[in-house]
C-alpha cells in the first residue's frame, strides 16, 4: 500500500529554532528504513539539481556542502561543483548520521539505526535535526 511521508527540517542555533518542510516522499509500502529515508531524500535532491532548479533556500541539503579540497579546485577553475551520484552522496549522508552530524527523528522519536524499520502512518514526519555547534567547545 502506498504511503506519503512528509521531511521536516530543524535547525538549532544562535538565532533560534527554525522548522521548514523540505519535500513530500512517495512510498510504495508503509515500512521504510532511515537508511531508505536518507536515500531518497537524496535522490531527489540530485533530480532537483539536474533540472538546474534551484532547491529550496530554506532546506538543507546533503548536497550542497562540498569537501574542503573541492571547494578550493572549484574555486580555483571557477566551476561548479559536479553532481555526483545517488550512490556517493546517500554514502555520505549516511556516514554524518553515524557521526551525529545530524539526528533523525521518525514520528518523534529519535532513531538510533540505519537499518530499523519503521512504519508509516498518515500522520508520519521525519525530521531532519541540524544543530549549530558553539564557539570554543
Amino acid at each position: 500500500m502506498a504511503a506519503l511521508l512528509k521531511i521536516v527540517d530543524e535547525h538549532f542555533g544562535p538565532a533560534g529554532t527554525q522548522r521548514r518542510e523540505a519535500l513530500d516522499l512517495q512510498l510504495v509500502s508503509e515500512r521504510i528504513s532511515p537508511r531508505e529515508i536518507i536515500r531518497r531524500r537524496v535522490q531527489a535532491e540530485l533530480e532537483t539539481l539536474r533540472r538546474r532548479e534551484r532547491p529550496q533556500s530554506h532546506t538543507r541539503s546533503f548536497l550542497v556542502e562540498a569537501a574542503p579540497a573541492e571547494k578550493t579546485l572549484n574555486s580555483l577553475v571557477g566551476e561548479p561543483p559536479r553532481l555526483r551520484t545517488v550512490e556517493v552522496e546517500t554514502a555520505r549522508a549516511c556516514d554524518a548520521f553515524e557521526r551525529q552530524a545530524f539526528i533523525m527523528l521518525f514520528d518523534d522519536q529519535q532513531v538510533d539505526s540505519l537499518d530499523t524499520e519503521v512504519t508509516v502512518t498518515p500522520h508520519s514526519k521525519a525530521v531532519f535535526l541540524y544543530l549549530t555547534p558553539l564557539k570554543g567547545g
